[in-house]
């Protein structure tokens, strides 16, 4: 059967999977489709395969081949990793994303790689190598930021873990399975090797003491070392199959133990749309930023952080704006930072923006537009919208919280009495705030219902200083949210 539209069922022309869930494919029908399928759109796994120091563990391999949640951490898989090669947590790490897909791994620890990407813990990081390439918390990385990336996407990754004796995984993608909350291994060989036994050819030599028939001194020291005294001992020994022996269930059944609600949900993710952004934007606006990446804290990990649900990206440019909001369904909401999106050379954006509200997008028009936005150029804005918002006054009013509005109850939003430019002609379940009877027809904050799909087109001024104003615009981002 030809691959056809998941919605028009058209099989002609170009079609596109979708690109978080890989799962469904579209002509130009993704928008449409964006607000019933969002719900159940989820990233798939990857498997991934790992040999421990591949070049020079041929007999017996020690591998792994695992299945993992693409929007687990680079900080998570090391937690699996250490559970699916019995290692026991003594040692920093890092995760080198290499500029090549070589397999093989290196031939010593000295050998210097084509590195595009350092991913490690930064409590343990010491800057070396800082100007050489990028380095990122492994913690905040999560795998199909790397697996999918267009730069990194089918590059061999390497996982070094204790930086002395070198253990270097070797770690390729081998395909993509249904999304899962848990790491499993799937597959895999050899026994693990000990921690602190200095590296691979002190790996060798316990081998070879364990095969010798008449073992010296030294070699029955070795093997009593790693039968009764290495951290991740084993009384069995390594002689004859047993070095080939690795047990799977315990791995799984430890994998499934461990506290999997550290692994986050797709973030909500949000685009700021910032034409002609004022030089004073961003000192103005950092604090307010920096709780929006901070203040929605979602589960605690493993390691004791909490991890942000909230992810924002920022275009300053029209060809940049066009292009991420030709992707909009990658976002969970769109955010107009100032007035420039008014000027007529931007009309197309917004046709786009109205679309994306009408697909069932969130959209808000916030931060300095509501300050430095002229009549006439937001009447000529309405009328691209079809909403017949006018202005209203500014009012020194107190405005109360509007129960009838549709928003996320997670955020207690309070009172507030300022001056603040109003937006009159307004349904009344539309507005965030309700004031006295002089302003009872009109709003500072609007959160309203467009288009069919369960859009929503948001206006606010800055509310209450930097908290208030952040926990209005997650309460409108974060909408579906419980």
């Amino acid at each position: 059967m030809a691959n056809e539209c998941a919605v028009c069922q058209s099989q002609g022309g170009k079609l596109l999977y979708c690109g978080r869930c890989r799962s469904r494919q579209y002509c130009d029908c993704q928008t449409k489709d964006w607000p019933t399928h969002k719900a159940k759109c989820n990233r798939g796994n990857y498997i991934l395969k790992v040999d421990l120091c591949p070049r020079h563990f041929t007999n017996p391999r020690i591998s792994r081949t695992l299945t993992c949640p693409a929007t687990a951490s680079f900080a998570d898989l090391h937690v699996a990793l250490q559970v699916a090669f019995d290692w026991k947590n003594c040692h920093p790490y890092h995760f080198l994303i290499l500029d090549h897909n070589k397999t093989m791994g290196s031939e010593h620890k000295y050998v210097t790689q084509p590195i595009l990407w350092k991913l490690t813990n930064p409590d343990t990081y010491n800057g070396v190598g800082f100007k050489k390439y990028r380095v990122a918390d492994s913690k905040r990385s999560r795998l199909y930021e790397i697996l999918d990336d267009e730069l990194t996407s089918g590059k061999t990754i390497h996982y070094v873990y204790d930086f002395e004796d070198g253990w270097e995984h070797v770690i390729t993608c081998a395909g993509r399975a249904d999304p899962t909350t848990k790491f499993v291994v799937l597959g895999g060989e050899g026994h693990g090797c000990a921690e602190n036994v200095g590296g691979v050819f002190k790996w060798a030599t316990l081998i070879e003491a364990y095969e010798s028939d008449e073992p010296s001194e030294e070699q029955r020291h070795l093997m009593s070392w790693f039968e009764n005294e290495a951290h991740n001992k084993d009384p069995r020994g390594l002689r004859g199959v047993a070095k080939y022996a690795w047990d799977k269930d315990r791995i799984n059944a430890t994998l499934e133990t461990l506290n999997n609600s550290y692994l986050p949900v797709d973030p909500t993710s949000i685009l700021l749309v910032s034409l002609a952004q004022e030089l004073w934007f961003d000192l103005m606006y950092d604090s307010v930023f920096a709780q929006l990446r901070s203040k929605a804290e979602i589960r605690e990990g493993i390691d004791g952080e909490f991890r942000s649900k909230v992810e924002i990206r920022e275009v300053t440019d029209g060809v940049s704006a066009m292009e991420c909001i030709e992707e909009s369904q990658n976002f969970d909401a769109i955010i107009v930072t100032n007035a420039a999106i008014m000027e007529s050379e931007f009309v197309a954006i917004n046709r786009k923006l109205a679309e994306y509200a009408k697909a069932g997008g969130v959209l808000i028009f916030g931060f300095s537009v509501p300050s430095l936005t002229e009549p006439s150029k937001f009447e000529k804005l309405m009328e691209i919208y079809g909403l017949d918002w006018k202005f209203g006054y500014c009012a020194g009013e107190t405005y109360n919280i509007n129960e009838m509005v549709d928003l996320n109850k997670e955020y207690s939003l309070m009172p507030y009495s300022m001056n603040a430019l109003c937006l009159k002609n307004v349904k009344p379940e539309d507005r965030v705030y309700s004031g006295s009877d002089r302003a009872e027809d009109q709003s500072p904050a609007i959160f309203a219902k467009y288009g069919s799909s369960g859009g929503r087109i948001g206006w606010m001024v800055d509310v209450s200083g930097e908290k208030e104003t952040t926990a209005l615009l997650l309460a409108m981002c974060e909408r579906e949210i419980s």
